[in-house]
């Protein structure tokens, strides 16, 4: 989706921009569960606004790969003498996504709102909202491009998953 040589470097430029402004302090479990995310930005185009996308990600277990069962390194597999004999860990992911422009979109996985509040305003209500309920398994992230706010999921399990792997 993001890999394409004509825009690579708007992306990394965004996401070096993308701020995690709270992580879950809850809801990182070993089976199958859905994490809360809140992405904020600005509007589109220099509009006075913001947008809030809210949306949960599909988490799979922990996935643990051990080559030692074949007797082979995962060198050996995939023919690359570079590679360590270890486990491989990680994750699957999974989300919706709204490709289109200014939309308000909402359903039981994906909700994109716009508001007339400056981006400041924003984060403001949304971080007092989630401490007020007491939500703790939602994550918040400000990113710079409403529009790539893909990029802006990437970092936020990118970040997950280095706290969950170290």
């Amino acid at each position: 989706m993001f890999d394409d040589t004509e825009n690579r470097d708007q992306y990394k430029r965004i996401l070096e921009e993308v701020v995690i402004l709270r992580h879950p302090y809850t809801g990182i479990v070993s089976g199958y569960h859905e994490l809360g995310y809140h992405i904020l930005g600005p509007q589109k185009e220099g509009g006075a606004g913001s947008v809030h996308i809210s949306g949960k990600l599909y988490v799979s277990p922990k996935l643990v790969w051990t080559p030692s069962e074949a007797q082979k390194t995962f060198g050996e597999i995939f023919e690359d003498s570079e590679l360590m004999d270890a486990n491989l860990m990680g994750r699957v992911f999974a989300f919706p996504a709204a490709v289109s422009g200014n939309l308000d979109i909402e359903n039981d996985h994906l909700k994109i709102t716009n508001h007339e509040w400056s981006l400041d305003s924003l984060v403001e209500k949304v971080m007092d909202s989630l401490q007020r309920r007491e939500i703790t398994d939602e994550g918040v992230v400000r990113t710079p491009n409403i529009q790539f706010y893909p990029l802006a999921v990437q970092r936020f399990i990118h970040e997950i998953l280095g706290e969950e792997f170290s």
